[in-house]
């Protein structure tokens, strides 16, 4: 039987945002963690990276392979670019190391956009989902990570024992394969990926979903055509990992980072037309999302205005 998800409100989200304090530095707004890209696929892993630094983080790192980091840099200026041990352009298992050691500053980590699908890569995936040292951050795999877990569904095993925060991203088409079938009811199998996984569940969609284990069910419904396009769901991921970075807890991240990325792509629409929407100009409408929230918080109101005062004594 059909599980009726809640309405996922502009109200909702305006109550969510993690507001910074007026003291706040870059430490203290969250550092991500961004594991993505590969010499085929660069792109994926700076538009992740955006999208984190956009949604309120106070600073990003990306790790990427050593081929991937040149031109992840020619288009990174505040995000610094860690270049990583890799095999064949791709991160291979010495790579998890490498993030270990950078891993007690961050508060968040996200793995998979661009990553690849090669051995190596998938061995790498592993590793990370499994390593002990990671367990204290949350944890969001989205894109080839996805792959990864379907590969080898054991790989969060030891997190979920450890009642780590993991948020898994997957479309259908990556659901079907994490269900080993197709999706037959959305909410259904959203709930059944959460519990299967130990996970919230973000199933992408016109109506995407926000499911968790212990049967919480949210349905966003302001996603439009305009985010059907390659690189959206690398901007989401960022823009996740950023409020989970915040402080956020794993649903209300997700459902905060859904409810604005459709309203960036709406915003991007409205200006731009349906059909000629950039995952880049989503990353760019993020501010003006939040600003759109305004009416629905005394809180947010407040906090612009503080920072306006701010900037007048200065």
């Amino acid at each position: 039987m059909q599980t009726d998800p809640c309405e996922y409100t502009a109200a909702m989200a305006a109550r969510s945002l993690p507001l910074p304090e007026p003291d706040a530095n870059k430490y203290s707004r969250g550092q991500v963690l961004v594991c993505a890209g590969s010499c085929s696929f660069p792109g994926a892993a700076v538009l992740a990276s955006l999208a984190a630094v956009r949604s309120g983080a106070g600073y990003a790192t990306l790790l990427t392979p050593a081929p991937a980091a040149e031109a992840a840099r020619a288009h990174l200026v505040s995000v610094p670019v860690v270049a990583c041990s890799s095999t064949g352009g791709c991160f291979d298992g010495d790579a998890v190391e490498e993030l270990c050691a950078r891993a007690p500053r961050a508060r968040a980590l996200l793995a998979g956009p661009g990553m690849g699908r090669e051995p190596q890569c998938l061995r790498f995936a592993e590793q990370l989902c499994s390593h002990p040292a990671l367990f204290q951050l949350p944890l969001l795999l989205d894109a080839d990570a996805l792959f990864a877990l379907a590969h080898e569904p054991s790989m969060l095993d030891a997190r979920c024992a450890a009642r780590a925060v993991t948020v898994l991203t997957p479309h259908e088409g990556e659901a079907a394969r994490l269900l080993g079938r197709a999706v037959a009811c959305r909410e259904d199998d959203a709930l059944e990926l959460a519990r299967r996984y130990c996970a919230v569940v973000v199933l992408k969609g016109p109506r995407t979903l926000v499911a968790a284990p212990s049967g919480e069910l949210f349905v966003c419904r302001n996603a439009g055509p305009e985010l059907a396009k390659a690189g959206s769901g690398d901007v989401l991921a960022g823009m996740i990992a950023a409020f989970l970075a915040q402080g956020l807890q794993g649903v209300d991240a997700a459902c905060l980072g859904v409810y604005l990325h459709g309203r960036s792509g709406a915003l991007a629409a409205g200006e731009l037309g349906v059909l000629s929407v950039l995952p880049e100009d989503l990353i760019d409408r993020i501010g003006p999302a939040v600003c759109s929230l305004e009416g629905h918080s005394d809180s947010l109101a407040a906090a612009r205005g503080n920072a306006l005062e701010r900037a007048g004594a200065r």
